[in-house]
């Protein structure tokens, strides 16, 4: 089945001190599909990881890539016009393309379980068929 992973949940599964640390570890570690990272995020998560976390955090998120434990999917021009799409959608939310970029390639690969901690962006978002997305580790069984 796979899942879309937004930079939140990425940092969070990286900081040990962050209290959504083990709900998101326990997700990644039980998924059979894919964990898709969009690679319109990588530069920001790279940011986050190294900023907050240090040089080690962000080495072994790289690795981690490298070694497939990620699948970076390319941000495509149908991406940006959907993501243009969901920004103008949402003006008044401030939503933003890193946002928008997780919720229309999750969308072009018809996956519906993003992998997040930004409740309030994504729950407020639908695919063009008027379905919501599966929030996790919020909406986990």
């Amino acid at each position: 089945m796979g899942l879309v992973a937004d930079t939140s949940a990425i940092v969070a599964a990286y900081d040990a001190d962050d209290r959504h640390h083990l709900a998101v570890r326990t997700v990644l570690e039980s998924e059979s599909g894919p964990i898709v990272v969009p690679s319109v995020i990588l530069a920001e998560i790279d940011y986050m990881l190294r900023r907050f976390l240090g040089i080690d955090a962000e080495l072994d998120f790289l690795a981690a890539l490298q070694s497939g434990s990620f699948t970076v999917e390319p941000f495509t021009i149908e991406d940006l016009t959907r993501s243009l799409s969901l920004i103008e959608r949402h003006r008044s939310a401030d939503l933003g393309l890193a946002d928008a970029a997780v919720a229309a390639i999750a969308e072009r690969l018809r996956i519906r379980r993003i992998l997040t901690l930004d409740e309030r962006d994504f729950r407020m978002m639908r695919t063009r068929r008027g379905e919501p997305f599966v929030i996790l580790p919020a909406d986990q069984d």
